[in-house]
């Protein structure tokens, strides 16, 4: 995640889709948000399936705040919780810390520690932090590179966005753990943002 929120009086929707190679497991999220105020306002649902163990899906809010420190550094705290359609009933949580450093007006290191707290008994609590280095090589196109740990596990990302007008864009990336802790598997995704 980044250091950065919607500008004030705008929305967006998130769509995207992870598959897994070979489709054992896929994923599905929409995401829309408003900035309300000091803070970015949205709600997350995901449908989750895993052959050979069905679907599931978790829904709720997530509330994120970004402050500017300098013209080239900003910070932001985002917090969110959701709740599975299914039993056990288990609710997710979590608190992630983000910063953002504009290095060149091109180049952005974005860099994020959090923990996933998970309640109903299924498994512990997680840690999850990352970081990320973002290239926008043309007002087109923009490409990143992300070594990331999420659910004990650590995993790396590589992706392009490419935007298809003003406030939409097209993302496209492959992950995969490393030393083959986790199958790659590739997500594709559109936001569009937009005015109230």
């Amino acid at each position: 995640d980044d250091a950065a929120i919607l500008a004030p009086g705008q929305c967006e929707m998130e769509i995207w889709a992870d598959r897994e190679r070979h489709g054992a497991r896929t994923l599905f999220h929409a995401g829309p948000a408003c900035r309300i105020g000091p803070v970015e306002v949205g709600l997350n649902a995901d449908r989750f399936h895993e052959t050979g163990a069905g679907s599931a899906t978790f829904a709720g809010p997530q509330v994120k705040w970004a402050h500017a420190v300098t013209d080239t550094v900003g910070v932001g705290v985002l917090a969110a919780t959701g709740w599975r359609d299914r039993s056990p009933r288990v609710r997710s949580s979590l608190w992630l810390i983000a910063g953002t450093w504009q290095a060149h007006e091109n180049l952005a290191i974005h860099v994020n520690l959090g923990k996933d707290f998970h309640r109903g008994g299924e498994r512990p609590d997680t840690r999850r932090a990352g970081a990320a280095l973002e290239w926008a090589a043309s007002p087109a196109w923009s490409f990143v590179a992300e070594r990331f740990r999420e659910s004990d596990a650590n995993l790396w990302r590589l992706g392009a966005r490419y935007a298809l007008s003003e406030g939409t864009s097209l993302d496209l990336s492959q992950a995969r753990g490393l030393h083959g802790s986790a199958p790659p598997w590739w997500t594709l995704g559109v936001t569009w943002a937009f005015d109230r």
